[in-house]
């Protein structure tokens, strides 16, 4: 793990690449901050989490980092002792996460956690949507304040380009550099079901909606149709080795928040 804090003083925000090994938006976007004319007002933290993984060009050495938080200080597994560090180095801080996929090319947060800071923190990120599975599965968010955005392709120039102009945007909003940003009102949509078809042809389009009756995945002349209207959220032909991916429906955005604010 690198480590380097930009400015002077105790920083309260950080950004953080590599996660995942095979992800490398997030650190290309890191080092083009590093290497710009970008002034600090601010301290931030700057992490590239697993460099072991990044020599090797696979996602992890032992187990999956972002599966493995809070992590053991005193594990053999890799991944485990370095989630413990990790917590340490971002404690009270508010957390940036630029992570890639194999299913969209635009930006966007993907939350386990989705509570008012978190947000007004993906706000500052500038995307225009979230997709929130309401699954604990051990990862940052769940153990620190922390926005996790999909930044485009894996291994693409465009994720890079995206995750660099989202860090700018995030560190911007919160006052680390002088320059002009935009707080966004992003669509966000929840989780509801996995779909188990790991080998099937995703046939529709992540965030649009699918409408009842229509195909949206296919295999060997067998469709599969939509037994209601939902939106794909991460799915994608060749992403995952046990999933197609997930279906989501809008959430109603005053509603939600009148719900965190007020309770039911």
């Amino acid at each position: 793990m690198e480590v380097e804090i930009l400015g002077q003083g105790e920083p309260e925000h950080a950004v953080i690449g590599l996660i995942h090994g095979d992800e490398p938006c997030g650190s290309e976007a890191i080092e083009r901050f590093k290497r710009s004319d970008y002034s600090v007002k601010k301290p931030v933290k700057l992490i590239l989490a697993n460099e072991k993984a990044a020599e090797k060009g696979v996602r992890y050495i032992d187990c999956d980092l972002n599966r493995n938080f809070p992590g053991d200080k005193e594990s053999s597994k890799h991944e485990e002792k370095l989630a413990a560090e990790i917590l340490e180095e971002v404690k009270g801080l508010e957390i940036l996460s630029l992570h890639s996929t194999k299913s969209y090319s635009n930006p966007f947060a993907a939350q386990s956690i989705l509570d008012k800071e978190d947000i007004e923190m993906i706000k500052d990120t500038g995307v225009r949507l979230v997709s929130f599975m309401e699954n604990p599965i051990n990862c940052l968010g769940e153990y620190s304040k922390a926005v996790t955005v999909e930044c485009g392709f894996q291994g693409s120039d465009n994720a890079a380009k995206n995750g660099y102009r989202v860090l700018i945007n995030f560190l911007a909003a919160n006052n680390v550099i002088d320059v002009e940003y935009r707080r966004s009102e992003p669509d966000m949509f929840k989780v509801f079901e996995t779909i188990e078809k790991p080998d099937y042809e995703f046939t529709a389009a992540n965030f649009q909606k699918v409408q009842k009756g229509e195909v949206y995945a296919r295999r060997n002349g067998e469709e599969l149709v939509a037994k209601e209207d939902f939106y794909p959220v991460l799915m994608s032909t060749n992403g995952y080795d046990t999933i197609l991916g997930h279906k989501a429906k809008k959430i109603d955005k005053k509603r939600y928040l009148k719900l965190l604010l007020f309770g039911e």
